[in-house]
């Protein structure tokens, strides 16, 4: 009954088949807006074409041939062709705009990591060779066909999202509606309406479409999602190579960033829990000697034992502190950050929402980082609380440490956040400080999940 409900009804209120509603019934007003902007675009563009021509047909039926005549034409022309090329050009960057946009939207509210595959060039320099520039790149065309051919795709998807929820519940409401009315009836004059109540029933069975719903606009969504990586996700050779070079960077970024963690946990390791112990083992003998001999010496130096015992073992625990717990692994991210903000000296509220884990790395990284974040807020910003925020929106894992204190942080490089940089770059994550002078101060991760 469980797996039932869960197959039929829980998709009814989740969140993602809201929102993929919602998309793909703003999705028939963006694609509108998108094409009207190719369209008027694409008009001012070609308007010198014909308005050449028309100049042409006249200077050859008049005749112009006074300086006073050739200056008018030469003016025309100096007014009529760069309309056409800023038209064109305006058109690009517009339309490359609302792409950024987009892929935005999908990244940010379905969790959908799709690269842009189009790059125009910066709008500086000389005026022909940028146009010639915008004009050979396939892929501001293939932009522009994208805008053409999703337009009626959305529109399609729309209607369809409108009429699976619309028709089922129309038909539950009236049937439900007519059973009820005739019900009554059939209490008032007996005999007469009860067939008639009945004969409404199987109008109910349509009820069962409702819990279908759910998946169908989730899959009309795909349609959107697949158009998008079709022509806005697909990247060239050079891309490619750019990210694959990307891609390397930050692998050895990250595997310089574990080498450095390891050395530091071997440094602590050597010049403080092992000195430590070997002070602790030391003391113990002293006063296995003395046992017999020297009784208060003995509870002396056991006291001292106790006390480098105790010390080693909170050098041991700040240590493991880059290192993954326990809980981390058994219980999730969820227990394992109400152990931090348990031991935080600073309050910290945590706002956890996780509907499946996220993935061992991902958890590990995003430990590490509130962990490290945490710390700082203890040292360094002065601070009356603490929020931890984490959310999973699809294939994406965010989380957002913040704080009131003085601010003034910043992602330098030798940084216990830097290293943390450098580990989430490593897995094509993302790590951002946003800290102005005097607070409040803001570190916000993204990652991709792992399952």
């Amino acid at each position: 009954m469980g797996s039932l409900h869960a197959l039929l009804l829980r998709p009814l209120g989740e969140a993602r088949t809201w929102r993929a509603t919602l998309h793909l019934l703003g999705g028939i007003y963006w694609a509108a807006a998108n094409t009207v902007v190719l369209v008027l675009g694409l008009i001012v563009s070609l308007v010198p074409i014909p308005a050449l021509i028309a100049l042409g047909s006249v200077v050859g039926s008049v005749g112009f041939d006074t300086p006073a005549a050739g200056w008018l034409v030469m003016v025309l022309l100096l007014m009529i062709v760069p309309a056409g090329v800023l038209g064109f050009m305006g058109t690009a960057y517009a339309l490359e705009g609302c792409a950024r946009l987009e892929v935005s939207w999908y990244r940010s509210v379905h969790g959908i990591d799709m690269p842009l595959s189009l790059q125009l060039p910066a709008p500086h320099g000389p005026l022909v060779p940028l146009f010639v520039k915008l004009v050979r790149n396939p892929l501001l065309w293939r932009l522009m066909a994208y805008q053409l051919i999703r337009l009626p795709v959305a529109l399609f998807a729309g209607a369809l999202a409108v009429f699976a929820w619309v028709f089922p519940l129309t038909i539950v409401i009236a049937a439900g509606y007519f059973f009820i009315g005739f019900t009554v009836a059939s209490l008032n004059r007996p005999g007469r309406y009860a067939g008639e109540a009945w004969e409404s029933v199987p109008l109910l069975g349509l009820a069962l479409l409702v819990p279908i719903v759910p998946y169908l606009v989730r899959w009309m969504l795909s349609w959107h999602v697949a158009l998008a990586r079709r022509y806005l996700g697909q990247m060239s050779a050079d891309q490619l190579a750019a990210r694959v070079y990307e891609v390397e960077q930050r692998r050895e970024d990250a595997m310089a960033a574990a080498e450095a963690e390891r050395r530091r946990i071997e440094r602590d390791l050597h010049d403080g829990a092992q000195q430590q112990l070997v002070a602790l083992a030391m003391l113990l003998g002293r006063a296995k000697r003395k046992y017999d001999s020297d009784p208060e010496a003995t509870r002396a130096l056991l006291e001292e034992a106790h006390r480098s015992a105790k010390e080693a073992i909170v050098e041991l625990r700040e240590l493991t502190r880059g290192l993954s717990p326990p809980v981390l692994a058994d219980r999730g991210l969820d227990a394992a950050l109400s152990a931090l903000a348990a031991r935080s000296q600073v309050p910290v509220s945590i706002d956890f929402e996780m509907e499946r884990r996220a993935g061992r790395t991902a958890e590990s990284i995003a430990y590490f980082m509130i962990a490290e974040s945490l710390t700082n807020i203890v040292k360094h910003a002065r601070a009356s609380r603490a929020w931890v925020v984490v959310r999973r929106a699809g294939a994406l894992l965010r989380v957002e440490v913040g704080d009131d204190g003085v601010g003034g942080a910043v992602l330098s490089g030798g940084s216990g956040l830097s290293g943390l940089a450098d580990r989430a770059a490593g897995v094509d994550g993302t790590l951002t400080v946003t800290s102005p002078a005097g607070g409040p101060t803001t570190v916000s991760l993204e990652l991709p999940c792992e399952s």
